[in-house]
């Protein structure tokens, strides 16, 4: 387990926050750091939103993911936000660690915004920083920001990518394990057509052309994105109520049964066409049903999806999904992107398409004696996931066994 401890003199509390103003400097290899800990998330949108077009940063941690996270989600669960902020000496933002506070097992634990529906979490660094600050930095700077935000006994920063952008992820110095996951991306090319066969052999492509030759013989097959907001909140319901279908038969807990997770979903879906951030939804419909969905978010130079469901009924057969993958990547090397991230979790079309491997890693802290009655277990199911998810037979029989057990058989949509 990863243990940091507090070496500074604590500060009264007040109602679990610190007392005193919300600010501290810290001399490290990066230059002299000063902290600042914002309690309100609109009060740093332009300085946020300049920092994560320049440093290392995952578009799960942007301004408007963070944002509408907190508002639609966070806050409503009783959740604080905590964002700590470090500027040099000269008053230039270093990095955003846009933190929640939040009570589990009666233990304040300090966790990413949005990292329960987040692919990838970090903060949001300049580069400079994030290649020169140390271990023993990082060290110094994530405890003097705990003491500074007051009354947090321990954190967990879960699926956190190594690198990004090129960059160093600083979290990395930090004590740390590998996640259960691994997160699994293309390296885009312009020409699709060579991408594609470089991924598929020739009996797979044709394999592939003949589904859809045959899926269009028998439906009316219509292919695109949705281009309004009125379309994509009418796709995104249709997505949750495909999803539901789906985790019941898997036995698995719906993720997005919770209203504040749908809203948030239709907050990023309802925003401008064609902007940074938006929810982008992709279809494949077969005559008035839409046989698969695919939703992702544009952020930089990168493609990440987020939701995929599968209708249920005739067309299955014919691999609709793979059929829309197939046609939305086709569109991203068409944009001019670099990357096609299919983010994290195993899945044998990921296996099929993705060249680039996502090394993720997690901190699990203790600041304090009380902060073992969380980091604990929480070490050991984490553990305990990636024993049985690197494990194929492993994964593959508890998967079967959840299924028989937990799963059922859910009304028609």
């Amino acid at each position: 387990m990863a243990v940091v401890s507090l070496p500074f003199e604590r500060q009264k509390q007040v109602n679990g926050r610190a007392s005193a103003p919300c600010i501290g400097a810290l001399d490290t290899s990066a230059g002299r750091i000063r902290l600042t800990v914002i309690r309100e998330i609109n009060s740093v949108e332009r300085q946020w939103r300049v920092l994560e077009c320049n440093g290392a940063c995952a578009q799960e941690q942007s301004y408007i993911r963070a944002e509408a996270w907190f508002r639609l989600v966070s806050q409503p669960m009783g959740a604080e936000p905590a964002i700590v902020c470090g500027h040099s000496e000269s008053g230039e933002l270093q990095f955003i660690w846009p933190f929640e506070v939040a009570k589990t097992r009666g233990v304040r634990c300090l966790r990413w915004i949005g990292w329960e529906h987040a692919n990838y979490n970090m903060g949001v660094h300049n580069p400079e920083f994030a290649r020169n600050v140390a271990p023993e930095d990082m060290r110094a700077l994530l405890n003097h920001a705990a003491q500074l935000i007051g009354g947090v006994s321990a954190a967990h920063f879960g699926k956190q990518p190594l690198e990004r952008n090129g960059l160093p992820n600083p979290m990395a110095l930090l004590p740390n394990r590998p996640s259960a996951n691994t997160g699994h991306a293309i390296l885009l090319e312009e020409d699709f057509d060579t991408l594609f066969r470089t991924r598929f052999s020739g009996k797979s492509r044709n394999t592939l052309r003949r589904k859809e030759r045959r899926l269009r013989e028998e439906w009316d097959v219509k292919l695109g994105w949705a281009e309004s907001v009125d379309e994509r909140r009418k796709l995104l319901d249709e997505f949750f109520r495909q999803k539901t279908r789906q985790f019941a038969e898997q036995g698995i807990t719906d993720a997005f049964s919770d209203p504040h997770h749908r809203a948030f979903y239709h907050d990023l879906a309802a925003r401008p066409t064609g902007e940074q951030g938006t929810l982008e939804i992709g279809y494949l419909k077969t005559d008035s049903k839409f046989a698969a969905i695919c939703c992702g978010i544009r952020f930089r130079d990168r493609f990440t999806t987020l939701l995929t469901s599968i209708h249920d009924g005739p067309t299955r057969k014919f691999s609709p999904g793979t059929i829309l993958l197939h046609h939305q990547i086709e569109d991203a090397c068409r944009r001019g992107l670099t990357f096609f991230d299919m983010g994290a979790g195993h899945a044998r079309h990921k296996d099929e398409w993705c060249d680039v491997d996502v090394p993720l890693f997690e901190n699990i802290i203790a600041f304090d004696e009380r902060g073992y009655i969380l980091t604990a277990p929480i070490a050991f199911l984490a553990g305990a996931k990636r024993f049985i998810k690197t494990r194929p037979a492993l994964w593959a029989l508890a998967q079967n066994v959840r299924r028989r057990i937990y799963g059922r058989s859910a009304e028609p949509a």
